[in-house]
């Protein structure tokens, strides 16, 4: 076997100040001693043990002063705070209002630091002081009313929806604030529609779906369309089959109230949906307006509209297309069980809005 020749490569030792910080620290020997082992001299060995001290302490090393301190964020957060017009602004507006003398990667760090990141606001109706004491009213009067109370509920409600799918708002807020005042984006209708989606659901119950257009009624969706369409055909149908009316069976319908639906009669309508209704036996209970929060097929309709972006071919929907999406989303993709799990909930929804005087719920 050849012998393999030397070279001139110096392995070198560990450092003396390591070595030295070892034995002190991990070893537990003195500095004397370390000194003496490691042939430094004292004062050296001294002047090591205090850069020690010194960097761990944290000791004049407190850096460079932040651009954005915290009594500037206690500013932001309080100009935040109940305004949903300032929430929606961009980084560069919040920068000019303060007048900052940062980047806008700055000021998003700095938001970060107090957890206000961007969001889509939640989508609420907007509630009138005068339907406030309504929605109290109601809530306080069927508080004790238990989850076997609601399940005998017949939930009927319209949604419309639109072959152009828009995207929100973004705006500034802390995990947990979702429900805040501040927080919410109200919703105010402009009276256009594109394919108007009438269905009802009950516990271990769903009704077909029916798509109302100008095709089958000229004027629009009005009462004589609803009364004709809706009252004396598929709600007529579910009041049969459920024996639905006082002194038949605990079965009772919901429905908003909307004009629509003409339960307020008047000389206009003559009482036309009533008379419907007291010929179909449809017992409707008294239902509080603007309460999407308390009627549980809304999450049906918050589902089939979300399955439908999800869906949303290249180009965007026509309106065949999307009628046809609405069946099949309806039929296929939405159980039973999930319209079970939400009818539930209408106790906590209940308390919730006697917690808020009225106000819109986190439902």
């Amino acid at each position: 076997m050849a012998r393999v020749p030397k070279t001139s490569r110096v392995e070198h030792q560990t450092p003396k100040k390591a070595r030295f910080r070892a034995l002190v620290e991990d070893a537990g020997w003195g500095q004397e001693r370390a000194a003496r082992k490691l042939k430094i001299p004292q004062s050296t060995a001294t002047k090591w043990l205090k850069q020690v001290d010194e960097r761990r302490t944290g000791k004049h090393r407190e850096g460079r002063p932040r651009l954005i301190d915290e009594k500037m964020l206690d500013k932001i957060e309080k100009w935040f705070d109940g305004h949903y017009d300032r929430r929606i602004q961009t980084l560069e507006d919040i920068i000019k209002h303060f007048k900052l003398e940062c980047s806008t990667t700055t000021l998003l760090r700095a938001l970060d630091r107090r957890g206000f990141h961007k969001h889509t606001p939640e989508m609420k109706e907007w509630i009138p002081p005068k339907i406030k004491e309504e929605r109290f009213g109601f809530a306080k009067k069927h508080k004790t009313k238990k989850k076997t109370f609601w399940r005998r509920g017949i939930y009927t409600d319209e949604s419309t929806f639109n072959t152009r799918i828009l995207r929100r708002l973004k705006i500034w807020r802390k995990r947990g604030e979702r429900q805040r005042l501040d927080c919410i984006q109200f919703k105010f209708h402009s009276g256009r529609q594109s394919v108007l989606a009438w269905a009802a659901i009950g516990y271990n119950f769903k009704s077909k779906l029916i798509i109302i257009t100008k095709q089958l009624d000229q004027k629009g969706f009005n009462q004589k369309a609803y009364e004709r369409q809706i009252l004396r055909g598929e709600l007529a149908n579910i009041a049969r089959a459920k024996k639905m009316g006082k002194g038949r069976s605990e079965f009772f319908c919901v429905e908003d109230n909307s004009k629509v639906h003409g339960k307020k009669t008047t000389r206009g309508n003559k009482g036309l949906c009533n008379a419907a209704r007291l010929e179909c036996g449809i017992y409707s209970i008294d239902w509080p307006a603007k309460s999407p929060d308390l009627n549980p097929i809304e999450h049906c309709w918050r589902f089939i509209k979300q399955r439908l972006r999800n869906r949303k071919p290249h180009g965007g929907w026509t309106l065949p297309q999307m009628i046809e999406a609405i069946h099949d989303i309806w039929d296929n993709e939405l159980t039973v069980d999930y319209l079970n799990k939400w009818i539930d909930t209408l106790p906590d929804r209940i308390k919730e809005v006697i917690a808020r005087k009225g106000g819109p719920t986190r439902w």
